[in-house]
């Protein structure tokens, strides 16, 4: 679903954030407030915004400015769908296994970022002090194994229709593709999923392979 065309003149539309709420299921999407369209700059003559590469939060926020009634799952959602090759959305259930607040199903220290369950549902509170800066490192861990995998030469699985569509090339990892790899994984220990690594990625977790300067 990634809207890619109107990226490359640096338009978002009302349209699009909505498609994007539907497909995930928010619950309400009558809370989401934005213009028809508006700027975002991601791109600069059909290619990522060199700026993201040193500064990944800087759209975000931008973006949390222009849209209302989303919160982090959903804002990263938009960029993930957006700017697929510099942006992943991060999750409940990312954070739950890679992050802070449920012990229950923590696998690695990676993340600071913390989710919380009041009874109606996991959620990652907008207040606490490692939001957004978390969200940063989170975009630096799908760079360092997007990184990896394309230095070994493991070619990255993509699914027909996004060769064709030309929202991919040929083999090449992005971190769109590196973190719907480790939501697979993240679910997987969720339902208590034991069967071996279902991709490169979890591979290279069963290595013991992490990005550096993990918590």
């Amino acid at each position: 679903m990634e809207f890619n065309e109107s990226m490359k003149h640096a338009v978002l539309k009302r349209e699009s954030i909505l498609a994007v709420a539907r497909w995930g299921k928010l619950r309400n999407t009558r809370r989401i407030r934005c213009p028809e369209e508006f700027g975002l700059e991601l791109c600069r003559d059909g290619l990522p915004d060199q700026r993201i590469a040193r500064d990944p939060l800087g759209p975000l926020l931008a973006l949390k400015m222009k849209v209302g009634g989303l919160g982090p799952t959903y804002l990263t959602k938009v960029l993930r769908f957006a700017l697929p090759a510099e942006y992943g959305s991060i999750d409940t259930r990312i954070v739950r296994v890679l992050g802070v607040g449920d012990p229950n199903s923590r696998k690695h220290a990676w993340l600071r970022l913390a989710v919380r369950n009041y009874g109606y549902g996991w959620f990652i509170p907008e207040t606490q002090s490692e939001w957004p800066s978390s969200y940063a490192r989170w975009i630096d861990i799908l760079r360092f194994f997007a990184r990896y995998l394309n230095d070994s030469g493991l070619a990255c699985p993509h699914p027909e229709a996004y060769l064709k569509k030309q929202l991919r090339k040929p083999a090449i990892w992005v971190c769109a593709d590196i973190e719907m790899a480790l939501f697979s994984y993240c679910s997987r220990n969720l339902a208590k999923d034991h069967l071996g690594p279902s991709n490169p990625v979890e591979r290279c977790l069963h290595t013991r392979l992490a990005p550096a300067g993990s918590c």
